[in-house]
């Protein structure tokens, strides 16, 4: 079933993003592939003792998290080893790096919100290793916990979702974002969100449903982008599963 609401990997070129090395990125769900408004998806592939370059989003938000390999992430006043399955959560103009140090490629998906799309002035980068603004702000950052309590999601039923990204547990803005876990009967009942846009990263199992009315159907590994208040439905495709929930919004709502 094909569905423009689906994206995978295999269909979206990769390219070098600015203040890095060794790396390729692949914009998932942005303005250029699906009109995305809120948010950003990348998949970024990068190779040992390469990463990310000093340097900080000053009006967006960054989530990243860990599909394989291992790393070291830093944020001010903090250093952390991150593995597959890890989350990490860089704020609005705090400066970040992160470099490989598995011998396995690490692969990491990434969400900007508001987009980030390679705009220059977006991003700020250090003057050298005793730039101050690598220290600023080191009070603030908060790591994301590694374990929160499974809670339920309005209008899904057979799922229990734990909050990863949210205003709760690393004071984010823009990015509310839930580990799902769907039951072999889970699934999601007819909602919009207003002035909010989704995407939904299947994790493991299968899931199919409806937005706003085009039929979907999304196996483990690919992505399904629901508009600012589209309507959204869903069912597991036959066995237990695992989303991935992200959702964008203005900072008020």
């Amino acid at each position: 079933m094909t569905s423009s609401f689906v994206r995978r990997a295999t269909d979206v070129a990769a390219y070098a993003p600015a203040n890095h090395t060794g790396t390729a990125n692949q914009r998932i769900i942005g303005k250029e592939t699906v009109g995305a408004r809120r948010l950003e998806v990348l998949l970024g592939t990068i190779s040992r003792g390469h990463g990310a370059l000093p340097h900080a989003h000053p009006a967006l938000e960054q989530a990243s998290f860990l599909l394989a390999g291992e790393g070291i992430g830093e944020l001010p006043g903090k250093q952390r080893i991150l593995r597959a399955g890890d989350w990490s959560f860089n704020a609005a103009g705090v400066f970040h790096r992160f470099e490989v140090t598995s011998d396995e490629p690490v692969r990491v998906m990434v969400v900007y919100a508001p987009p980030y799309s390679e705009n220059p002035n977006a991003a700020v980068t250090a003057t050298g290793p005793d730039d101050p603004r690598l220290q600023a702000g080191a009070a603030d950052v908060r790591d994301v916990p590694p374990s929160t309590e499974a809670i339920g999601l309005p209008h899904y039923r057979g799922a229990l979702a734990r909050p990863v990204i949210t205003r709760q547990t690393v004071d984010s803005r823009f990015l509310d974002i839930y580990m799902v876990e769907l039951d072999p009967d889970g699934g999601a009942e007819p909602h919009r969100l207003g002035e909010t846009e989704q995407v939904l990263f299947v994790r493991s199992g299968s899931i199919h449903g409806r937005i706003e009315g085009e039929s979907f159907a999304a196996g483990t590994g690919e992505w399904v982008y629901v508009p600012d208040g589209a309507e959204l439905s869903l069912e597991s495709a036959g066995g237990t599963g695992e989303l991935i929930v992200i959702r964008a919004h203005d900072p008020m709502l």
